[in-house]
């Protein structure tokens, strides 16, 4: 696809995430009407209703001209990728559709960058001798590492979700993406951990530390898990179920690992329900935008009960 923006946001829709990325959408016309989205399609999904809505660029990465590229990034975590190499924007914000926009961020993306880590913490001390436990967890094997690149420096770097950043399109070729990958399928046990999010940390910081890309970061996601409610429950506290006016500082608010569900009493999901009925009451009422929500809880609820008594009948039909 040709450049038709110089920048913008990006983010996918995969069967049965639609009612996620709903509210990324709305989270991104209400804080940031002007800027354009381009919506990565995977597989057989519609989203005909959400372009005529949100007026997106859409892409269907399994329709790219490049096959192997189209297959290799369709159906999984790397569908992320196509922005990089044939999305629509020279700069991009990448959000996952478990992330909303809270405030208008936009003015501090820096466009004069390849790539903004969307965090302010260094994860591993400079001095640091010990590998973290969480290193290996989420991101990749060290030891194998060590021996395929000897010079990288794994100390001093933030550490980051790939579900959220900025970065200038061709960031890395394809053919830079293939060749660590290679690293991966070689290995005698997984190099890369969590999708594309251990390789892209590498092929970020490596790039940085090398000096043939220019990398920054910035305090500019929300981690529920990590910074708690407390801000942005300040922030909504006299708006009730609608998005705040004011927002102490701007930024992505990413509510990873548990989906922020309403009926799931283990996430945070106050501001992500906000960003649903946002999307619904564009075209419904009060009554209705909070019924559309509470029908998508009780389906998926359904699924997960259905999941759990087929394990539990294959358990018992295993025993007998």
């Amino acid at each position: 696809m040709e450049i038709l923006a110089p920048f913008g946001f990006v983010t996918a829709c995969h069967p049965g995430d639609k009612f996620m990325d709903q509210a990324t959408l709305a989270s991104m016309r209400h804080y940031c009407p002007e800027v354009p989205i381009c919506l990565l399609a995977d597989g057989d999904v519609m989203v005909d209703d959400l372009q005529l809505e949100y007026d997106l660029i859409v892409l269907r990465p399994r329709d790219l001209p490049d096959k192997e590229m189209g297959k290799l990034v369709s159906g999984n975590y790397c569908i992320k990728l196509a922005a990089m190499w044939e999305g629509p924007f020279e700069f991009y914000v990448w959000m996952d559709s478990d992330a909303i926009v809270w405030g208008d961020f936009t003015w501090k993306v820096r466009r004069d960058l390849d790539f903004q880590i969307f965090w302010s913490e260094v994860s591993v001390e400079p001095s640091a001798t010990d590998v973290p436990t969480w290193l290996p967890h989420f991101y990749f094997d060290l030891d194998q590492l060590m021996v395929l690149d000897p010079e990288f420096e794994w100390r001093g770097w933030p550490y980051f979700s790939a579900g959220v950043y900025a970065c200038r399109r061709n960031c890395f070729s394809f053919e830079d993406w293939q060749r660590v990958r290679a690293w991966n399928e070689l290995a005698p046990d997984p190099l890369f951990r969590f999708g594309d999010q251990g390789q892209l940390n590498y092929m970020v910081h490596s790039a940085a530390q090398r000096g043939v890309r220019r990398v920054d970061w910035a305090d500019l996601q929300y981690l529920v898990r990590h910074h708690g409610t407390r801000e942005i429950e300040i922030d909504t506290e006299d708006c009730g179920w609608r998005f705040p006016r004011q927002i102490s500082r701007p930024r992505v608010a990413h509510f990873p690992g548990q989906k922020p569900l309403i009926l799931n009493h283990r996430a945070y999901s106050r501001a992500f329900t906000i960003a649903r009925l946002e999307h619904y009451r564009r075209t419904r009422s009060e009554i209705g935008a909070w019924w559309a929500v509470w029908r998508e809880e009780i389906v998926v609820l359904c699924k997960r009960v259905c999941a759990r008594l087929r394990r539990a009948s294959l358990l018992l039909m295993s025993k007998s």
